[in-house]
């Protein structure tokens, strides 16, 4: 399971107690800084995959009363206007450790800078700029920047706010009036100006044919040449002159802009500071939208529509339609306006670089939905399928596609071709293998073979669709296949598929008898019934389609049922029949279609209880397991990074993006885990208005009621005692948590010391 990057700080008080916070974002760590500092002695803030032991800086945080220390991951994380000591000031279990210089409710001197030696004088243009502008002379004599000479030198050290100043200070003194001819422009321009390809400016057409055929690469390849050269070129003429200016001119004006690749790599390894790449700190979903108040109206309309943002995707010729032009037209406009953004936005080859990280080594499939699980700055993307699927495929160069199985939209290396590729070959493998008997594990290791070596992670869902017509005999870890395909039991199963609703066994023996063409054993059929599809009653079988119920239905009447079992007797047996009976006391809405032969299907599809055959379930005896535990500690985990509630589908998919499942996984009320309705979850305090210390108050109230009452109330009187209004769902949360209280069959609230 991956770990994502967190902050901590660690806060001593005054009486040294440490307190420990987890966050995820600059401005939060500055306001519980804030907050703290009046009342702290000392604070240590660090970046990384895990916590340090506070009391491992109890040394240091004692020799520096009222500052905050920083280990190197948050040194490193910290954007460049918040300044630290230039070396370390101490080390603790050998990391070193540096001082905070501002930023944190105090400002003070680097104590390891000798500050005794004399800085040298600034002269020329640089002089006159420190005399015209307050509080740059510190910065510019740190970097070592006193005149022309060093600016050229040692420009790069400086904060992009004041490179951005200094430049274009400098290029306003060195051209004068002569802003007229852009070979003297091109000559003026600051360093980080100088290498910048024409390729990432907005040039006409005509400019940058000029400069195709003339070897003008960069704003240095023009500082060679003289105004007279340009007007030698072919097609260079006064328009162009005017429209190059202009652009060398707003070039210099909007600052340095660090190179895409130079970019794309600060972000990946976290040095990206973020006054130079606003986009690190944006979402997808937020850049997209900003990208489009870049665009002019028609390109921004288009493109939209086009792909899908906030509406159906739409044809060329239905945009087209709608613009009075012909498709081409419209498609010329999309492609332009693609290739624009691919020259003046970071965003698309962020994407490609994150989509390729988050699909490194994975070992089970990435739901598109469990991107943000994984990755914040994903966020938001699952709602605009389309969307992401017109992103990858347009603007990314990653190799990723977005693919759908079974209804659920994956990111993934592999594409359309070649998963439909994989399957026929491997359906076509197995015929050949149920001849000679291959072994179970030989069969689905062959089948994972048929995948590229950068989508091993659908292995088993490759072996899932194409072991559907494997029949495997023998003893359990010794089974071989002997049968592939459509046989008699084959056709058994294709019989139940197709059916309309469940069917008897000897109906169905006689469908297979006329698809065959030759009489066949009832017996047979009823064994291959029991063997592929599940029992709708008394000798009568169908799938999960012929569910009388929508599947999310029967999962929350599954759900409830479990719930019943857990909150039970430990180890007690329950009936299909018992179970049914309990939903409908708890007044759970059940059609009257779906019975207990459904209901024990239902419950054949999740992990969480044991099965006894003939429709009987209990508890089991690994409701400790460790395995259990893990996954519940990831569900809580997940409901937590998602802020707000999210439904049991959502957590699902997040789940299976950090880890594999079963399918049938149900999830049950652990704290602070809390459910506001059957389908949704949330977190106690955050996502319900009563309130912790509220919360004790009320249960201990309503256990006053009941011992002096001594007998049970409805879940419903106890929410009048509540000074808040509470869903009953996350009341009865509330009421399983606390031990002192029991809820039966029925409903109503009792007190566990009543048993």
């Amino acid at each position: 399971m991956l770990t994502s990057l967190r902050a901590f700080l660690l806060i001593r008080d005054n009486d040294g107690e440490w307190t420990i916070g987890v966050f995820h974002g600059l401005n939060e760590i500055v306001d519980a800084w804030d907050r703290a500092m009046p009342n702290s002695h000392c604070g240590v803030l660090h970046v990384g995959f895990d916590r340090r032991d506070a009391r491992s800086f109890e040394t240091i945080a004692q020799e520096q009363a009222g500052r905050l220390l920083l280990t190197p991951g948050a040194r490193g994380a910290l954007p460049s206007s918040y300044k630290s000591s230039s070396e370390a000031i101490g080390d603790v279990e050998g990391e070193p450790i540096y001082l905070a210089l501002d930023g944190w409710g105090y400002t003070i001197e680097d104590p390891v800078v000798d500050v005794s030696a004399e800085d040298p004088e600034a002269s020329g243009w640089v002089r006159e700029f420190i005399f015209e502008h307050d509080g740059v002379q510190a910065e510019l004599l740190a970097s070592e920047i006193f005149n022309e000479e060093t600016y050229v030198a040692n420009e790069g050290r400086l904060t992009a706010k004041l490179r951005a100043e200094l430049g274009k200070y400098r290029s306003e003194k060195l051209l004068g009036l002569g802003k007229s001819d852009p070979t003297e422009i091109a000559r003026s321009v600051p360093p980080w100006l100088s290498s910048r390809s024409f390729s990432e400016f907005e040039l006409t057409v005509r400019l940058d044919n000029v400069f195709r055929r003339n070897g003008i690469d960069t704003v240095s390849d023009l500082a060679r040449h003289t105004l007279d050269d340009l007007f030698k070129f072919q097609n260079f003429g006064r328009t162009s002159c005017r429209d190059l200016c202009r652009s060398l001119m707003l070039a210099i004006e909007a600052g340095p802009t660090p190179s895409h690749d130079a970019l794309i790599a600060a972000i990946k390894s976290g040095d990206a500071p973020t006054d130079q790449c606003g986009i690190a700190s944006q979402s997808l979903v937020e850049a997209v939208e900003n990208c489009f108040l870049g665009l002019k109206p028609r390109e921004a309309d288009i493109l939209k529509r086009r792909m899908g943002w906030e509406r159906p995707p739409e044809t060329l010729e239905e945009i087209g339609a709608d613009y009075s032009v012909s498709r081409e037209r419209i498609r010329q406009i999309e492609s332009k306006t693609i290739k624009k953004i691919i020259r003046q936005e970071i965003w698309d080859d962020l994407l490609g670089a994150k989509l390729k990280n988050l699909l490194s080594e994975r070992k089970y499939p990435l739901p598109l939905i469990g991107a943000a699980a994984l990755d914040p700055w994903f966020t938001g993307l699952s709602e605009y399928g389309s969307v992401a699927r017109y992103l990858i495929t347009k603007l990314c160069d990653a190799g990723v596609s977005v693919l759908e199985i079974d209804g659920v939209e994956y990111l993934t290396f592999l594409k359309e071709h070649d998963w439909a590729t994989a399957i026929e070959s491997a359906r076509q493998m197995l015929v050949g293998a149920a001849e000679d008997c291959w072994a179970r594990t030989e069969c689905e290791y062959q089948v994972g073979l048929l995948l590229p070596a950068a989508s091993t992670e659908f292995r088993g869902l490759l072996w899932d669709h194409c072991s559907r017509r494997c029949h495997f005999a023998g003893e359990e870890g010794e089974e071989v296949l002997i049968s592939y395909g459509n046989g008699a039991d084959q056709v058994v199963e294709a019989v139940l598929h197709d059916a309309e609703q469940p069917l008897h066994y000897s109906e169905i023996a006689l469908i297979v008898e006329e698809r065959l063409g030759k009489a066949i054993d009832e017996r047979r059929v009823h064994n291959a019934a029991a063997e592929v599809g599940y029992l709708f009653g008394p000798g009568t079988y169908g799938t999960l389609r012929h569910m009388a119920v929508e599947r999310g239905d029967w999962e929350s009447f599954a759900a409830e049922a479990i719930d019943i079992v857990y909150e039970g007797e430990r180890g007690r047996q329950w009936h299909a029949s018992e179970l049914l009976l309990a939903l409908t006391e708890r007044e759970i809405d059940l059609p009257s279609c779906f019975d207990k032969y459904q209901l024990d299907i239902a419950l054949k599809q999740t992990a969480e209880l044991q099965s006894f055959g003939r429709m009987v379930w209990s508890d089991g005896d690994d409701t400790v397991s460790s395995g259990r535990v893990d996954i519940r500690q990831a569900v809580i985990a997940i409901v937590k990074d998602a802020g707000s509630p999210i439904t049991t589908s959502e957590l699902r998919q997040r789940l299976v993006a950090v880890r594999g499942i079963n399918e049938g996984m149900q999830f049950h009320v652990v704290h602070p885990l809390i459910k506001l309705d059957a389908k949704t979850w949330g977190i106690n305090d955050r996502d319900i208005d009563l309130k912790h210390e509220e919360q004790r108050v009320f249960l201990n109230a309503v256990y006053s009621v009941l011992r002096e009452r001594e007998e049970p109330i409805s879940i419903t009187e106890s929410a009048r005692m509540s000074p808040k209004v509470v869903p009953n769902r996350a009341l009865r949360c509330l009421f399983y948590q606390d031990e002192r209280f029991r809820i039966d069959n029925q409903r109503l609230l009792s007190l566990a010391e009543w048993k």
